[in-house]
């Protein structure tokens, strides 16, 4: 083959191996910020309006469309699969291009120009390793997707906790210190008569500003979960203007019974993705093992090569008036000599690193089983204060009622109406605080299984 020829087919080949990419996206600061602070609720797919009011499952879908954490996720995941295809590609040769200045011994002299290509041999079992290496991190990057989509999940339906709760909170403790004002006159009023004395005003006084202290921290919860609601499901906080961030019946915790299944805790301590995570790093921290081990035998380097020279030099066995071109065939072999060291130094680090890898599997299931436990036995426990918080409750209504009546039939004073109504309102924020709790029990009984316990948004989990 000439020269022309060679160069032709290395430029086809070039030139077929060109792909046009993408045009890049311009990213800028400034037009990113303007971006997020444009973005609506409005028009999601498979959403009503937002004004009519979402409810937790539907503010979780939301959040799976907008959520940036989720889109990193997944961009993630597909950076992971691209690399399956670099696994998969055989190694490219290597073209060398050389000149080399000849002098023959009839003192002729002339320039040999020359092209050799290196291929490399790979030994048996390299791609199939690197294949499998990618389609490993491919998993564990798939398994991120799933433990973003729980975190995002907890940030929703926690935001929304602390809203509802808040909220209800808030509307009992304003009664609360309306109560308080007004038994704190009618007190004075009778301190001013002389019937009790000024000092019992003070403790009155005293209640009262917990009251209000109450009253702000309980407006501070509600306006911090809407900017909690707002970033987890990937929005800005002005987003939710005249959006009604309700949780129907979120109290009552009668309604929460999931039932048993002995199969869950089996299912969370060998399929939560945290797990399937430690899992294929140790898969893969064990497909590194096999290469370096592999790499005890050398890898060959296979360089043909061709060379010419039409300047001139003589072929005296021929004739010493004939010029003709000078044409040179080569065929070169290159290994690694393994004499300094036999690549244990490397293959020692990667089996140290699988075994620390099987360690880290360990620490992360020894973790999971005692959240599942803590989540196990605080379920109950939430339960039950919650059953005698409602008892309690009942309780303090009944009474609450017994001194209007009295009131109205004029055998009782207004103090004690105020008083009855004050343990009436504490006994219902009690039981609000308690059922909260219970919520948070809940909510971690199904982090703990990663599953939702008959909660709506199952579907909405399981297409995502």
């Amino acid at each position: 083959m000439r020269c022309s020829g060679i160069a032709a087919v290395l430029m086809t080949a070039l030139a077929s191996g060109c792909t046009s990419l993408p045009p890049r996206a311009p990213l800028d600061a400034a037009h990113l910020t303007q971006d997020f602070a444009a973005r609506r609720l409005d028009a999601l797919p498979g959403l009503p309006p937002p004004q009519s009011g979402w409810n937790a499952e539907e503010w979780f879908r939301a959040a799976l469309e907008l959520n940036p954490e989720l889109a990193e996720a997944r961009a993630a995941a597909r950076s992971a699969a691209a690399s399956e295809v670099t696994a998969a590609e055989r190694p490219n040769p290597t073209l060398n291009l050389f000149a080399e200045y000849v002098t023959a011994a009839a003192q002729s002299a002339a320039w040999l120009y020359g092209l050799s290509m290196e291929f490399l041999l790979p030994q048996p079992g390299v791609r199939a390793r690197a294949r499998e290496s990618a389609a490993l991190q491919t998993q564990a990057a798939e398994s991120d997707i799933a433990e973003t989509l729980w975190h995002v999940r907890a940030q929703v339906q926690q935001a929304l906790l602390d809203a509802a709760y808040a909220n209800d909170t808030t509307a009992l403790l304003k009664t609360l210190v309306a109560d308080r004002e007004a038994l704190l006159g009618a007190n004075r009023a009778l301190a001013q008569a002389g019937e009790i004395a000024s000092a019992e005003t003070l403790i009155q006084d005293v209640e009262l500003a917990r009251a209000r202290e109450r009253l702000v921290r309980s407006q501070a919860l509600a306006i911090d979960a809407e900017v909690r609601l707002a970033g987890a499901v990937g929005v800005s906080v002005a987003a939710l203007d005249g959006i009604a961030l309700r949780w129907q019946n979120w109290a009552d915790i009668g309604a929460l019974d999931p039932a048993p299944a002995s199969d869950w805790r089996t299912a969370a301590l060998i399929g939560r993705p945290k797990v399937i995570r430690a899992l294929r790093e140790y898969d893969v921290a064990d497909v590194a093992l096999q290469s370096e081990v592999a790499r005890r035998w050398p890898q060959f380097h296979v360089t043909p090569g061709y060379a010419w020279d039409k300047s001139g030099l003589h072929q005296q066995e021929l004739d010493d008036s004939l010029h003709d071109t000078l044409h040179d065939n080569e065929l070169g072999v290159s290994f690694e000599l393994p004499i300094f060291n036999q690549h244990q130094g490397p293959i020692g680090e990667a089996l140290a690193r699988r075994e620390l890898a099987g360690k880290h599997l360990q620490v992360v299931q020894a973790d999971i089983f005692a959240e599942i436990e803590r989540a196990e036995r605080a379920w109950p426990q939430a339960q039950q204060a919650w059953r005698a918080a409602a008892g309690a409750r009942a309780l303090a209504e009944r009474q609450r009622a017994a001194e209007e009546r009295a009131f109205s039939a004029g055998s009782s004073d207004r103090s004690n109406l105020l008083a009855a109504q004050l343990a009436s309102t504490e006994a219902q924020l009690s039981s609000l605080e308690v059922a909260y709790d219970a919520q948070l029990a809940f909510a971690a009984l199904e982090n703990a299984y990663r599953r939702p316990l008959g909660a709506p948004e199952h579907a909405a989990v399981a297409r995502s």
